[in-house]
């Protein structure tokens, strides 16, 4: 398991005050947005299975198969592999918010905001047992929309595919200590 504080304070830099470090939880694996994933993944997966065992059994030349090989680890991608990829994301992205910036930290490397930005938009889980804060980092225009971000970027966020069709949306997901970390950017902001 690794220790948020230590992992946020290898990041500061001289005058910068560590205020917050948390982490996601990892057994919060489901979201909204699995609503419409959940079907759709398993639709997907059940009709490449029924497509490659069709093709393979009615004699199809050689390629057919092993195109729909590919459509089936592409549904069980979608079906189970994408809690594996959440759930190990979850258990190595380290947040952190100090006199300066909002961190992300992940074994790969970091990726930062100006802490006083206020276009950011917390949500709550029912109950508020859990915190998302969301920053706006705006969305491109033109080409840039289709084919890398935007919108496709916030559709797939948070549900393990987030990264596979454009960049991650900046965001501190599911975080237990939401009232503290709450408090703290609300602190640095003002």
């Amino acid at each position: 398991m690794i220790d948020p504080q230590q992992t946020a304070r290898e990041q500061l830099r001289p005058d910068e005050h560590l205020y917050w470090a948390g982490t996601s939880d990892p057994a919060k694996l489901f979201t909204a947005r699995d609503g419409f994933l959940v079907p759709f993944s398993i639709l997907w997966c059940g009709f490449a299975v029924f497509w490659t065992i069709t093709a393979t059994r009615g004699g199809a030349p050689f390629f057919f198969p092993l195109f729909g090989s590919v459509f089936v680890l592409m549904g069980l991608h979608l079906v189970f592999g994408r809690f594996i990829v959440k759930r190990h994301r979850k258990r190595t992205t380290v947040y952190a918010v100090t006199s300066r910036r909002a961190l992300i930290i992940t074994p790969r490397g970091s990726r930062e905001v100006p802490v006083g930005r206020a276009d950011r938009t917390v949500t709550w889980s029912g109950g508020r047992r859990h915190c998302t804060v969301e920053w706006n980092t705006g969305d491109p225009s033109g080409t840039a929309a289709f084919f890398a971000g935007g919108a496709t970027a916030r559709i797939y966020a948070n549900t393990g595919l987030d990264g596979l069709f454009g960049p991650q949306v900046f965001a501190f997901w599911d975080v237990t200590d939401g009232e503290e970390l709450v408090r703290e950017l609300d602190r640095v902001a003002s």
